[in-house]
Protein backbone atom coordinates (compact mmCIF):
# COMPACT_ATOMS: atom_id res chain seq x y z
CA UNK A 1 0.00 0.00 0.00
CA UNK A 2 1.31 3.46 -0.89
CA UNK A 3 1.12 6.05 1.88
CA UNK A 4 0.87 9.66 0.77
CA UNK A 5 3.00 12.17 2.63
CA UNK A 6 0.63 14.77 4.07
CA UNK A 7 3.24 17.51 3.83
CA UNK A 8 3.74 16.85 0.11
CA UNK A 9 -0.02 17.00 -0.47
CA UNK A 10 -0.15 20.31 1.42
CA UNK A 11 2.75 21.59 -0.71
CA UNK A 12 0.90 20.56 -3.88
CA UNK A 13 -2.23 22.33 -2.64
CA UNK A 14 -0.17 25.42 -1.82
CA UNK A 15 1.41 25.55 -5.30
CA UNK A 16 -1.96 24.96 -6.99
CA UNK A 17 -3.77 27.76 -5.14
CA UNK A 18 -0.80 30.14 -5.32
CA UNK A 19 -0.40 29.75 -9.08
CA UNK A 20 -4.13 30.25 -9.64
CA UNK A 21 -4.10 33.44 -7.57
CA UNK A 22 -1.02 34.87 -9.29
CA UNK A 23 -2.41 34.06 -12.74
CA UNK A 24 -5.65 35.84 -11.86
CA UNK A 25 -7.75 32.68 -12.15
CA UNK A 26 -8.95 33.44 -8.64
CA UNK A 27 -9.69 37.20 -8.83
CA UNK A 28 -9.08 39.62 -5.99
CA UNK A 29 -11.81 39.35 -3.39
CA UNK A 30 -12.97 35.87 -4.43
CA UNK A 31 -13.83 33.53 -1.57
CA UNK A 32 -11.76 30.37 -1.36
CA UNK A 33 -13.94 27.55 -0.06
CA UNK A 34 -11.89 24.77 1.50
CA UNK A 35 -14.20 21.94 0.45
CA UNK A 36 -14.34 23.12 -3.17
CA UNK A 37 -10.55 23.52 -3.31
CA UNK A 38 -10.09 20.02 -1.88
CA UNK A 39 -12.28 18.56 -4.63
CA UNK A 40 -10.46 20.58 -7.28
CA UNK A 41 -7.03 19.52 -6.08
CA UNK A 42 -7.97 15.95 -5.18
CA UNK A 43 -6.92 16.26 -1.54
CA UNK A 44 -8.47 16.03 1.90
CA UNK A 45 -9.45 19.13 3.87
CA UNK A 46 -6.47 19.31 6.25
CA UNK A 47 -3.73 19.78 3.59
CA UNK A 48 -5.84 22.50 1.95
CA UNK A 49 -6.29 24.25 5.29
CA UNK A 50 -2.52 24.05 5.82
CA UNK A 51 -1.92 25.54 2.36
CA UNK A 52 -4.37 28.39 3.03
CA UNK A 53 -2.63 29.12 6.33
CA UNK A 54 0.72 29.35 4.55
CA UNK A 55 -0.70 31.67 1.87
CA UNK A 56 -2.29 33.85 4.55
CA UNK A 57 1.07 34.12 6.35
CA UNK A 58 2.62 35.33 3.07
CA UNK A 59 -0.13 37.93 2.65
CA UNK A 60 -1.45 36.46 -0.60
CA UNK A 61 -4.88 35.71 0.84
CA UNK A 62 -6.93 36.94 3.78
CA UNK A 63 -7.87 34.10 6.11
CA UNK A 64 -10.08 34.71 9.15
CA UNK A 65 -10.71 31.60 11.28
CA UNK A 66 -14.41 30.78 11.24
CA UNK A 67 -15.10 33.26 8.45
CA UNK A 68 -13.17 31.64 5.58
CA UNK A 69 -10.53 32.78 3.14
CA UNK A 70 -10.49 35.14 0.18
CA UNK A 71 -7.95 36.44 -2.32
CA UNK A 72 -6.37 39.60 -1.02
CA UNK A 73 -7.60 42.87 -2.51
CA UNK A 74 -4.54 44.98 -3.41
CA UNK A 75 -4.28 48.65 -2.46
CA UNK A 76 -2.04 51.35 -3.91
CA UNK A 77 -0.50 52.38 -0.58
CA UNK A 78 0.52 48.78 0.10
CA UNK A 79 2.39 48.34 -3.16
CA UNK A 80 4.19 51.67 -2.70
CA UNK A 81 5.23 50.60 0.80
CA UNK A 82 6.53 47.36 -0.71
CA UNK A 83 8.62 49.31 -3.21
CA UNK A 84 10.06 51.40 -0.35
CA UNK A 85 10.91 48.20 1.52
CA UNK A 86 12.53 46.64 -1.53
CA UNK A 87 14.51 49.80 -2.29
CA UNK A 88 16.05 49.49 1.18
CA UNK A 89 17.09 45.85 0.76
CA UNK A 90 17.43 44.73 -2.86
CA UNK A 91 20.27 47.10 -3.84
CA UNK A 92 22.34 45.57 -1.02
CA UNK A 93 21.34 42.09 -2.23
CA UNK A 94 22.59 43.07 -5.70
CA UNK A 95 25.90 44.19 -4.18
CA UNK A 96 26.29 40.84 -2.44
CA UNK A 97 25.28 38.97 -5.59
CA UNK A 98 28.12 40.69 -7.47
CA UNK A 99 30.48 38.83 -5.14
CA UNK A 100 28.87 35.40 -5.12
CA UNK A 101 26.84 34.92 -8.31
CA UNK A 102 27.68 31.80 -10.33
CA UNK A 103 27.87 31.27 -14.08
CA UNK A 104 24.60 29.25 -14.12
CA UNK A 105 22.80 32.05 -12.24
CA UNK A 106 24.15 34.62 -14.69
CA UNK A 107 22.86 32.35 -17.45
CA UNK A 108 19.36 32.45 -15.94
CA UNK A 109 19.45 36.27 -15.77
CA UNK A 110 20.60 36.49 -19.39
CA UNK A 111 17.82 34.12 -20.46
CA UNK A 112 15.25 36.29 -18.68
CA UNK A 113 16.59 39.38 -20.47
CA UNK A 114 16.29 37.54 -23.80
CA UNK A 115 12.69 36.57 -23.10
CA UNK A 116 11.82 40.14 -22.09
CA UNK A 117 13.45 41.41 -25.28
CA UNK A 118 11.29 38.96 -27.27
CA UNK A 119 8.14 40.29 -25.61
CA UNK A 120 9.21 43.88 -26.27
CA UNK A 121 9.80 43.01 -29.92
CA UNK A 122 6.34 41.44 -30.09
CA UNK A 123 4.86 44.70 -28.78
CA UNK A 124 6.85 46.73 -31.30
CA UNK A 125 5.45 44.66 -34.14
CA UNK A 126 1.86 44.60 -32.87
CA UNK A 127 1.96 48.24 -31.74
CA UNK A 128 0.09 47.27 -28.56
CA UNK A 129 0.85 46.71 -24.88
CA UNK A 130 1.09 43.25 -23.34
CA UNK A 131 -2.17 41.51 -22.63
CA UNK A 132 -3.39 38.25 -21.05
CA UNK A 133 -0.87 35.40 -21.39
CA UNK A 134 1.97 37.69 -22.53
CA UNK A 135 1.45 39.92 -19.49
CA UNK A 136 1.61 36.88 -17.20
CA UNK A 137 4.80 35.79 -18.95
CA UNK A 138 6.28 39.24 -18.32
CA UNK A 139 5.57 39.12 -14.60
CA UNK A 140 6.88 35.56 -14.42
CA UNK A 141 10.16 36.71 -15.98
CA UNK A 142 10.29 39.68 -13.59
CA UNK A 143 9.86 37.40 -10.59
CA UNK A 144 12.48 34.96 -11.91
CA UNK A 145 15.02 37.75 -12.48
CA UNK A 146 14.71 39.21 -9.01
CA UNK A 147 14.46 35.86 -7.21
CA UNK A 148 17.57 34.56 -8.97
CA UNK A 149 19.52 37.69 -8.05
CA UNK A 150 18.33 37.52 -4.43
CA UNK A 151 19.36 33.88 -4.22
CA UNK A 152 22.78 34.80 -5.56
CA UNK A 153 23.31 37.09 -2.54
CA UNK A 154 23.74 33.91 -0.45
CA UNK A 155 21.82 35.32 2.52
CA UNK A 156 18.92 33.26 3.84
CA UNK A 157 17.26 36.30 5.42
CA UNK A 158 17.23 38.18 2.11
CA UNK A 159 15.97 35.08 0.38
CA UNK A 160 12.98 34.61 2.66
CA UNK A 161 12.04 38.23 3.37
CA UNK A 162 12.50 39.81 -0.06
CA UNK A 163 10.96 36.88 -1.95
CA UNK A 164 7.74 37.33 0.04
CA UNK A 165 7.61 41.03 -0.86
CA UNK A 166 8.19 40.12 -4.53
CA UNK A 167 5.24 37.71 -4.43
CA UNK A 168 2.97 40.45 -3.10
CA UNK A 169 4.13 42.87 -5.79
CA UNK A 170 3.41 40.26 -8.44
CA UNK A 171 -0.04 39.62 -6.94
CA UNK A 172 -0.93 43.31 -7.15
CA UNK A 173 0.32 43.62 -10.71
CA UNK A 174 -1.30 40.45 -12.05
CA UNK A 175 -4.74 41.39 -10.78
CA UNK A 176 -4.30 44.77 -12.46
CA UNK A 177 -6.38 46.48 -9.78
CA UNK A 178 -4.26 49.55 -10.36
CA UNK A 179 -4.67 49.43 -14.12
CA UNK A 180 -0.98 48.67 -14.60
CA UNK A 181 0.04 48.16 -18.22
CA UNK A 182 3.31 47.09 -19.78
CA UNK A 183 3.77 49.05 -22.99
CA UNK A 184 6.81 49.20 -25.26
CA UNK A 185 8.37 52.06 -23.30
CA UNK A 186 8.06 50.23 -19.97
CA UNK A 187 9.37 47.01 -21.52
CA UNK A 188 12.35 48.73 -23.12
CA UNK A 189 13.33 50.51 -19.89
CA UNK A 190 12.96 47.33 -17.83
CA UNK A 191 14.89 45.18 -20.29
CA UNK A 192 17.61 47.82 -20.55
CA UNK A 193 18.15 48.20 -16.82
CA UNK A 194 18.09 44.42 -16.32
CA UNK A 195 20.74 43.98 -18.99
CA UNK A 196 22.94 46.61 -17.33
CA UNK A 197 22.50 44.88 -13.95
CA UNK A 198 23.59 41.56 -15.48
CA UNK A 199 26.70 43.20 -16.95
CA UNK A 200 27.55 44.79 -13.59
CA UNK A 201 27.17 41.41 -11.88
CA UNK A 202 29.27 39.73 -14.55
CA UNK A 203 32.05 42.29 -14.08
CA UNK A 204 31.84 41.87 -10.27
CA UNK A 205 31.02 45.55 -9.68
CA UNK A 206 28.93 45.68 -6.47
CA UNK A 207 28.50 49.45 -6.36
CA UNK A 208 27.18 49.63 -9.91
CA UNK A 209 24.93 46.60 -9.41
CA UNK A 210 23.40 48.16 -6.29
CA UNK A 211 22.92 51.53 -7.94
CA UNK A 212 21.23 50.02 -10.99
CA UNK A 213 18.90 47.92 -8.81
CA UNK A 214 17.89 51.06 -6.94
CA UNK A 215 17.11 52.74 -10.28
CA UNK A 216 15.11 49.72 -11.47
CA UNK A 217 12.93 49.75 -8.35
CA UNK A 218 12.42 53.52 -8.55
CA UNK A 219 11.23 53.08 -12.14
CA UNK A 220 8.80 50.37 -11.00
CA UNK A 221 7.34 52.59 -8.28
CA UNK A 222 7.00 55.52 -10.69
CA UNK A 223 5.25 53.35 -13.29
CA UNK A 224 2.83 52.06 -10.65
CA UNK A 225 1.94 55.60 -9.61
CA UNK A 226 1.51 56.69 -13.24
CA UNK A 227 -0.70 53.73 -14.11
CA UNK A 228 -2.85 54.13 -11.01
CA UNK A 229 -3.39 57.84 -11.71
CA UNK A 230 -4.60 56.99 -15.22
CA UNK A 231 -6.88 54.25 -13.89
CA UNK A 232 -8.47 56.63 -11.36
CA UNK A 233 -9.23 59.39 -13.86
CA UNK A 234 -13.00 59.85 -14.54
Amino acid sequence: MIHHDGSSIAARAYQHIRSKVLRGDYPAGQRLVTRQLALEIGASLNPVREALGRLAAEGIIDHIPGAGASVRQPQLDEILELYEFRQALEPFAAQKAAQFITAPELGVLKEVCARQHDLAESMRQSKSHLQNDELLQWFHHEERFHNTLIGAARNRHFDRTVRNSRVLTQLFHCHQTLGLKVDLGVAARTWGIHLRIVRALESRDPDLAGSLMRTALAQGAQQTLLSSSHALRP
